[in-house]
C-alpha cells in the first residue's frame, strides 16, 4: 500500500494572514450579482449626472467650476449627502451584516485566522470599493460634462480646479465605507444601521445641532458635527457667485472651511472605525500569532 505522508501545518504570518483575508473578502464581494448590479446603475447615474450640468450653464454659455464639481459628486449640496452614498450603503453594510445576522461569522473568523484580521480586510477591500467607485463616477461624470458641454457649444470650466473637489469626493467615499462598516459592527443591526445612516446625516444631525446650540457655551455646535462637517468638505462655498452663497450656507450648515472639514471629517471617521474594531472583535478569544 502507498503510504500517506501527514503534512505538518505552516504557520501563517500576519501579514500572509491579512493578504489572505482581503482576497476572500474581494471574491466573496464580486461573487454577488448583486454587486454588479449596483455598479451598473452607478454606471449609469454617472453618466447620466454630467448632462444635469445644462441646467446650471448660465446665459454667457458656460458652466462653473463649483457647478461641474457638484454633478461630478452626485449633488451633495442639494442632497445633504451624495446620492452615490445611498448606493453605497448596501455594499458597505453587507460584509459584517453577512457574518453577524447570517451566522456566517465563525466559518468567516476561522478562514482568515480571527476577527481583527477579518475585519481589517473588510474595512481594506470597503475603502478600496468605495473610493474606487467614487474615482470611477467622478471620471465618467467628468467626461459626461465634458461632452454635454461640447455638444452644447458651451465653454468648458477649468477642469484643475475641479481636481481638488473631486478628491475630496472620493476621500469622502472611502470615509462612508468605513462608517457603514463600523455603524454594523455597533448596532448589529443592518435595517437598524441603514436607517439611521440615511437618517441622521438628513435630519437627526440638524435637529441634534439645533438643540445643542441652546446649551451654554455649545453656540454654534452644529458647525463642527461629523456630517454638517462632511457636507462642508465636499462643497466650497467661496466657489459659489455672492448671491447664491447664503443659500448654499444654509444647506451645508457648516462654516467650516474645506480643508478643516476635511480633517475633522477624517478624525471622526477613524473615531467610529475604532469603535467598528472594537465592538467586532470584543468578544473575541486571545489569540497567539
Amino acid at each position: 500500500m502507498r503510504s500517506t505522508a501527514i503534512k505538518v501545518p505552516v504557520p501563517v504570518g500576519p501579514t500572509e494572514a491579512f493578504r489572505r483575508a482581503c482576497r476572500y473578502e474581494w471574491r466573496h464581494l464580486t461573487a454577488l450579482r448583486s454587486t454588479w448590479i449596483l455598479l451598473g446603475v452607478v454606471t449609469v447615474l454617472s453618466v447620466l449626472s454630467g448632462i444635469t450640468i445644462l441646467l446650471d450653464v448660465d446665459k454667457q454659455q458656460s458652466a462653473t467650476p463649483a457647478a461641474v464639481a457638484d454633478a461630478i459628486a452626485w449633488t451633495p449640496l442639494s442632497l445633504q449627502v451624495p446620492a452615490l452614498c445611498f448606493f453605497m450603503l448596501v455594499l458597505g453594510t453587507g460584509p459584517v451584516a453577512t457574518d453577524l445576522v447570517s451566522g456566517a461569522a465563525r466559518t468567516t473568523w476561522l478562514t482568515v485566522n480571527g476577527r481583527g484580521t477579518a475585519y481589517a480586510a473588510k474595512s481594506t477591500v470597503g475603502v478600496a470599493v468605495g473610493a474606487g467607485t467614487a474615482a470611477a463616477s467622478a471620471l465618467l461624470g467628468a467626461l459626461s460634462c465634458a461632452v454635454t458641454l461640447a455638444a452644447t457649444g458651451a465653454s468648458q470650466p477649468a477642469w484643475d480646479e475641479i481636481v481638488a473637489p473631486a478628491t475630496r469626493f472620493v476621500v469622502w467615499m472611502g470615509c462612508w465605507a468605513l462608517l457603514c462598516l463600523a455603524a454594523v459592527a455597533v448596532l448589529r443591526s443592518r435595517s437598524v444601521c441603514v436607517l439611521f445612516l440615511i437618517l441622521w446625516p438628513l435630519l437627526g444631525e440638524r435637529v441634534a445641532g439645533a438643540l445643542l446650540g441652546y446649551l451654554p457655551g455649545l453656540h454654534g455646535i452644529g458647525n463642527w458635527l461629523p456630517f454638517a462637517a462632511g457636507r462642508a468638505m465636499l462643497t466650497d462655498v467661496s466657489a459659489y457667485a455672492g448671491e447664491d452663497r447664503p443659500f448654499a450656507q444654509a444647506l451645508i450648515g457648516s462654516h467650516l472651511s474645506t480643508s478643516t472639514a476635511t480633517a475633522f471629517f477624517c478624525l471622526y471617521t477613524a473615531a467610529v472605525a475604532g469603535a467598528g474594531i472594537w465592538a467586532y472583535c470584543r468578544k473575541d478569544p486571545k489569540k497567539t500569532y
